[in-house]
């Protein structure tokens, strides 16, 4: 049996007068019978109204958002209402694109923002990584990096170390004595903020710095 309709929404509907409808009603429906009157309509009618007074259904659920994480990204934090599954190896994870300097630069954001640091001085590197560490930081981390070739003088070095939260002094890259020399002078100093990058690659800068400035290396 349709459900009830009440007179007011019916005949509103219908496009007619409620005191219309009453009448009709009465001349129609039986006296004595306890049914309610939206029962005795004529089928066409309870059709139509019941379609233009029904009610659409509550949309259905979002689904939960699901992140495919590799290994070591799955020890990054997580954003609230979404949940982690571990990517298969044929998988790419969907936060470092299965990228090891991707992933690398991730952790070192990650390091910063718990220390709430922010600024990157790096002496050396090639103008390729140069330009990677750029897009890998951005909006992040704000980088600075020193041609290790390059021009510099003690009042520019001093700047740079008081700008800077960390300092990486990329070792292993073309970096003349000159240059680095006049950051690693001043150790004393500036200790708790120098890091030397032994090995090549964004990725093992970023691992470096991201060692560097984790709770358990205070």
């Amino acid at each position: 049996m349709a459900r009830p309709v009440r007179v007011r929404n019916l005949a509103r509907s219908l496009n007619v007068s409620e005191t219309e409808l009453l009448v009709w009603l009465a001349e129609n429906a039986p006296a004595a019978d306890l049914r309610h009157p939206a029962d005795f309509l004529p089928a066409d009618i309870a059709v139509r109204a019941q379609q233009a007074l029904a009610r659409s259904p509550p949309p259905p659920p979002a689904p939960e958002p699901v992140e495919r994480r590799c290994a070591e990204c799955a020890k990054l934090p997580v954003k609230a209402g979404v949940r982690v599954v571990e990517a298969g190896p044929d998988a790419v994870c969907d936060m470092c694109g299965s990228s090891a300097n991707k992933r690398a630069a991730l952790a070192m954001i990650e390091a910063f923002r718990a220390r709430g640091l922010r600024r990157l001085l790096v002496v050396g590197g090639g103008p390729g990584t140069a330009e990677d560490l750029r897009q890998l930081l951005a909006g992040e981390v704000d980088i600075r990096i020193v041609d290790g070739e390059g021009h510099r003088n003690a009042a520019k070095a001093e700047a740079d170390l008081r700008w800077a939260d960390v300092v990486a002094v990329w070792s292993s890259t073309i970096l003349s004595h000159k240059v680095s020399k006049l950051y690693t002078d001043r150790r004393d100093a500036f200790r708790d903020k120098l890091v030397t990058v032994p090995r090549r690659g964004v990725a093992a800068l970023c691992m470096a710095v991201a060692e560097k400035v984790s709770p358990s290396a205070g």
